[in-house]
């Protein structure tokens, strides 16, 4: 081979790394300086037309890889890759058939190209074996036709109908389940290669992740809804069943409360000490119910009724509230607050409930002769309250699980701590619904923290104004 040769193939070489519009140059490059180079110019000629096929089967491949990544409804992107194909590959028959699990036929999907109205309908049913498409959905493997009117693997009637030489069928499947199969068609007899077969594979393939991804959304919903119905027909059983507890609870609870008083008749020890547990096991049927209707309403979507007042006041009757209980249990209650704190704005009559659920649980879960310290502290836009004791402390595992409903901390149970479970997670309820937030610091055995801020007035320049947006953590 001469030097003129040898650069004759390097500009060859760097043209076909440059593509198409680099070869064209090229071409006309060496055309001009030697109009006598024919067979070069056949040759340049040549590898421009297989650039042009590859440059379409790689925009081909691309454009159906972005179907894949962000389908539509599955008819509307079988149907895109059905109009990729068609417009770069220069076809005249482009068509699935998937699998119609009911009658056991593989039917031709909405889209094809290349057939009329009636023959969109077109169906075969998996017993036909001398059917190309049925053989490749069942074996997998592509079959290949140069001359489909005449080839005994082909139903040569559809084949002459359509006016299709040329035939690929390959199969849509994933990691062995087949949904059906993809048929490309040519009025030119042996127009296909081994390169198309692969192509239109790789092609068949992602129309594979789409149907596997549209089945799997279609289950998804299915199930939502499913989910949806279930926990409607909770609810409303729990509620109904928490209306119809509550008022012969209340009866018990006023039968119970006018014998202890002596108003039916004198009682001996022995009848008080019985009759003082049946009124705990009411009041705590009675805590339940109540924490039961509380969680059903708020899950229900029910509006907080906004207003702006004095958070210190309704901490402060919380906290006398319990003072009773805590002087029983020698525990001792702290409530730190400043003198100018802003009014919030909240509903109090459910802020109240979040401030009775964390100072119950204080008081529960501390030791005797232990303290619960209440601190409010202003942050400008908001107040967050810190609910502090020093009592048994829930664990790292704990405090992922503790908002959930029913959950109790193990060492909760092993000390056989009375409750429903349910405070906590009507308390961050509640907060969600104010765009507040509740959160837990705490340790085994050296107490927990709770926290909890609410919107002020001053994030609205007043009371009244319409709050919006969540809760950063103080």
């Amino acid at each position: 081979m001469n030097a003129e040769i040898l650069k004759d193939s390097a500009w060859l070489g760097a043209g076909l790394i440059l593509g198409t519009g680099g070869t064209f140059f090229l071409r006309e490059l060496f055309v001009k300086n030697d109009p006598d180079s024919q067979d070069l110019k056949e040759e340049l000629t040549e590898a421009q037309t297989r650039l042009d096929a590859k440059s379409r089967e790689i925009k081909t491949l691309q454009d159906t890889m972005r179907s894949a990544v962000s389908p539509m409804d599955l008819a509307a992107a079988l149907a895109g890759i059905v109009s990729i194909v068609t417009r770069y590959m220069e076809v005249d028959l482009v068509a699935f058939l998937l699998l119609d699990e009911a009658s056991q036929e593989l039917v031709t999907q909405p889209g094809a190209y290349g057939l009329e109205k009636e023959e969109q309908i077109y169906k075969i049913s998996l017993l036909e074996e001398n059917a190309s498409s049925v053989r490749t959905f069942k074996t997998g493997k592509p079959f290949v036709a140069g001359d489909a009117q005449d080839d005994p693997g082909v139903i040569t009637h559809y084949a002459k109908l359509w006016e299709i030489r040329s035939l690929i069928v390959v199969s849509v499947s994933k990691q062995g389940h087949s949904w059906g199969v993809m048929r490309v068609g040519s009025r030119k007899p042996y127009a296909f290669t081994q390169e198309h077969v692969e192509l239109m594979s790789a092609i068949a393939e992602d129309a594979a992740i789409m149907i596997e991804m549209s089945v799997l959304n279609q289950q998804l919903v299915q199930d939502r809804e499913q989910l949806r119905a279930l926990s409607r027909m909770k609810d409303e059983f729990v509620s109904t069943v928490s209306h119809e507890f509550k008022t012969p609870l209340t009866t018990l609870a006023g039968f119970l409360g006018l014998m202890l008083e002596g108003e039916i008749g004198p009682v001996s020890e022995d009848q008080k000490r019985f009759m003082l547990m049946a009124r705990n096991a009411v009041e705590r049927l009675s805590n339940m119910v109540s924490d039961l209707l509380d969680i059903s309403r708020l899950e229900s979507g029910m509006k907080m009724e906004m207003k702006a007042f004095s958070l210190i006041p309704l901490i402060s009757s919380v906290v006398e509230s319990h003072k009773l209980e805590a002087v029983s249990a020698k525990k001792e209650i702290q409530l730190n607050s400043p003198k100018d704190l802003p009014e919030v704005f909240a509903d109090p009559k459910w802020i109240a409930v979040v401030v009775e659920n964390l100072m119950s649980n204080a008081l529960k879960f501390s030791k005797s002769g232990g303290r619960v310290a209440i601190s409010i502290f202003d942050k400008g836009d908001c107040v967050e309250t810190i609910v502090e004791d020093d009592g048994i402390g829930i664990s790292e595992e704990g405090l992922s699980h503790i908002f959930e409903k029913f959950y109790r901390a193990p060492n909760a149970r092993e000390l056989n701590i009375l409750g429903t479970g349910l405070g906590l997670a009507i308390s961050k309820k509640v907060l969600d619904l104010h765009g507040g937030r509740l959160w837990l610091e705490s340790s085994l055995e050296k107490g927990t923290k709770a926290h909890f801020v609410i919107y002020s007035v001053n994030r609205y320049g007043g009371p009244g104004q319409q709050r919006t947006g969540k809760m950063q953590e103080a």
